[in-house]
């Protein structure tokens, strides 16, 4: 378990250099889609190739739900403790980068009540991945 903990972890920290390097190349509506896909189909992927299944699927959950743990944490901090103009809610988007993308393709509003529900799809896609290797 401690292992799809780390791996979990060290597999979103990559993945936010990656979205980030590829950001930086452009924000092309596509462009910024297809970093959203690519960021999406990382977690799957790196989940079911890395990661080991444990003996039931709620295991297989809290085995990789560390890395939406810290977002939610981040995000209910940013929340309670609100700062001008709201920079500290970029802390929650900068650990959830590809809100920030997705936000520019949808045109929406990265604020804390449209974008809070993103700290699940970490921990989310890293566990398809796992249960789709199982």
């Amino acid at each position: 378990m401690r292992r799809n903990i780390l791996l979990s972890f060290v597999f979103h920290i990559l993945i936010l250099v990656i979205t980030s390097f590829l950001y930086s190349m452009g924000n092309h509506p596509a462009f910024l889609l297809a970093i959203l896909i690519i960021a999406l189909s990382a977690y799957v992927t790196l989940g079911y190739a890395f990661l080991t299944p444990l003996t039931s699927n709620l295991l297989n959950f809290f085995s990789v739900s560390l890395v939406s743990l810290l977002g939610l944490l981040i995000g209910l901090y940013c929340l309670a403790f609100p700062s001008q103009m709201g920079f500290n809610w970029m802390l929650f988007l900068g650990y959830n980068l590809y809100v920030i993308g997705l936000g520019q393709v949808l045109h929406f509003d990265p604020s804390p009540s449209n974008t809070i529900w993103f700290f699940a799809v970490p921990s989310f896609g890293l566990w398809i991945g796992l249960q789709l290797k199982k």
